[in-house]
Order: structure tokens, then sequence, then C-alpha cells
């Protein structure tokens, strides 16, 4: 999820778990604390391109780094703050759930979490939420910020931290059964459409979770279709687009294109334009996708044949502005 999102979150823990001892102070620690995980980005210039998607959500979104670095810190804070009478135990727990919950939350999403790093490099990833969704956020956002001017220790603090925790966690479990929802009419309509598949992924399209983006494979490419649960029927409208692995052959030996095939787990489509060959991560969509097929990719990176890939990996950039982006996607979301 985005940083604020994490902010808002690990805030109101803070309040949760330590507010009653020290005061507005909880929030602040809360917050630091949920955003420990994405201290990878500060590693960042320490890797190629395409291994910095790798490093970020890598071994500090694992259960390994949150185990030992949850009472490590609480170690570390109970010595330098001995004055706010706050032990060990109650430190380590406010780490551990800012950490823990943090990972957790980035799970949800397409980007996927490095949950077993370093035993293991599968990603997790549930694509119930999109990494940065305003219905879940802002509601929050609005709650803690109410609890963070009332007075330390009052009811109202209290109450206003327990709203917004509730009606966050409330929104969780919606995304999770609208998934299940939108998932099991994407399989229908594609048996009635009678379009033989491999595999079915659905997942949200940006800052919402009302309409959704699918994509399944067949032998040549990926079928995509989006759907609203404000569509005035189930119907579905799936297109096809050829995968075109042909153009990825001669890029097969890189080291940074390996990567990228891994990040994506080959979840991806290749594509060329003036001469140039991109390789597209599906996975989080297209920008726009929902009016057809030639809408650009989210995660895009041109590959140059004549440079070293690791330096070659450039992001494609939107042709359409952010205004008309959402424009079309509020449009799209009302329903056909």
């Amino acid at each position: 999820m985005d940083s604020l999102t994490h902010i808002v979150l690990g805030a109101a823990i803070g309040e949760a778990v330590l507010g009653k001892k020290i005061g507005r102070k909880a929030m602040l620690w809360g917050a630091f604390a949920d955003t420990i995980p994405d201290f990878d980005v500060f590693a960042s210039p320490c890797f190629s391109d395409a291994q910095q998607l790798l490093v970020h959500r890598g071994f500090t979104h694992s259960f390994l780094f949150i185990l030992i670095m949850a009472p490590l810190l609480g170690w570390l804070f109970s010595r330098w703050f001995k004055k706010a009478e706050v032990g060990w135990k109650d430190w380590t727990w406010l780490f551990f759930l800012g950490m823990f919950t943090h990972v957790l939350l980035d799970s949800l999403t397409a980007y996927g979490t490095g949950w077993f790093e370093p035993f293991s490099h599968y990603r997790v990833s549930f694509n119930t939420i999109f990494v940065a969704d305003i219905f879940y956020t802002i509601p929050f956002l609005l709650c803690v910020l109410v609890a963070l001017i009332a007075k330390n220790g009052s009811p109202k603090r209290v109450k206003w931290n327990k709203a917004g925790l509730w009606i966050s966690s409330l929104y969780l479990v919606f995304t999770i059964v609208n998934k299940w929802h939108v998932h099991s009419g994407i399989e229908e309509q594609l048996a009635e459409k009678h379009i033989a598949v491999t595999d079915v992924v659905t997942t949200p399209t940006p800052l919402n979770n009302f309409l959704w983006m699918s994509y399944s494979k067949d032998a040549t490419g990926y079928w995509f279709g989006y759907h609203s649960i404000f569509d005035k029927t189930d119907n579905v409208d799936f297109y096809h687009v050829n995968k075109k692995d042909s153009l990825i052959r001669p890029f097969e030996n890189d080291e940074s294109v390996k990567l990228l095939k891994r990040f994506s787990k080959d979840d991806y489509i290749m594509s060329e334009h003036d001469s140039n060959i991109y390789f597209n991560d599906i996975r989080f969509g297209q920008m726009g996708g929902w009016n057809g097929p030639d809408s650009a990719f989210v995660f895009s990176f041109k590959l140059d044949k004549k440079a070293d890939n690791s330096a070659a990996l450039n992001r494609s950039r939107f042709k359409t502005s952010f205004s008309d982006a959402v424009s079309s996607l509020i449009t799209r979301i009302k329903g056909i």
C-alpha cells in the first residue's frame, strides 16, 4: 500500500497499544513502526533498476525480519525511553503489530510480498485491494485525525481511534468478499463465451474496489476483461492480446530481463513501438484499459538491444493526462 496508508494504520495501532501510557507520541512511534519495512527503498542506489523491483517488499517484508526486529527495537526503545514507563514487552508488541500489519496489508495487493525471504523467493499477492485505495484510506485518516486532536486519554480519542480501525477492517473484509463475487462472475462469463484458459486472475483497478480487471492465460497470450459491480448486466467484453514471446528472445540471457520475468511471475506481454521493444507487466493493468486494448500498461519497460539493460529499463510514460485518466476511470466505475 501507499506510504500515507501505512502511516495512518501505524498511528492507529500506536494509539491502541500505547496511547494511555505516552499520549500522542504513541501515534508517532506507531507510524514509525508501520513504515519500517519500506526502509528498503533507501537501499535502492545499491542495486540496478531491475533488482530494485525485487528488493522492495523483499526481506524487510518477511516474517523473519519482523521476528528479529520487533524484540530488538523493543529492547532499544525500552532503554532509550526509561522515563516513559513503557517496558520491553510493550515496545516489542508495538513494533511487531506495526510491521506485521504493514506486511499483511501489502500482501493483499498485486505487487507481491516476500513473506518467506530469504528461504523462498515466492511473493504473496492476494489481489483484493489496489496499492492505493481512497475508500480505505480517507475514512481511516479522518478518524485518526479526530483522535489525534482529542485530549490524551479522553473517551473521544479512544472512540474515534477504534472507529478508524473498525471501519478500515470492515472495508478489507468487503474487498475480500467482493473479489470472490467478481472472480466467480468472470469465470462464468469465460465459460459462457467458450473461452478456454488455464488461469484466471482478478484484481481491482486504481484507487477503488468497484471496477475490476481480469486477465486469463491461453496458449498464445491473455484475455482481458473489465467489470464494474455497478454494471447493469453481468456481461463482460473480453479482448485478446498476443504475448509475442518472440520479441524477448534476444534478451533471454540478460540478467535484468530474467529479473523482470521473475518479478512479473511470468505474466507479461511484449510489444514493439517505433522500433523499440517493451516488456509489459500485465498484473497492474492498463491505464485506460477499460476503454480498449490500445491503452498503455502501467508497468512497462523499454528494452535496449544496444545497451546494458540494467541501465536501460526505463519506465514508459503515459500519454494521457492524470485528470483525463481519473475522469475516464470514474465514468467506467459508474457502470455500463
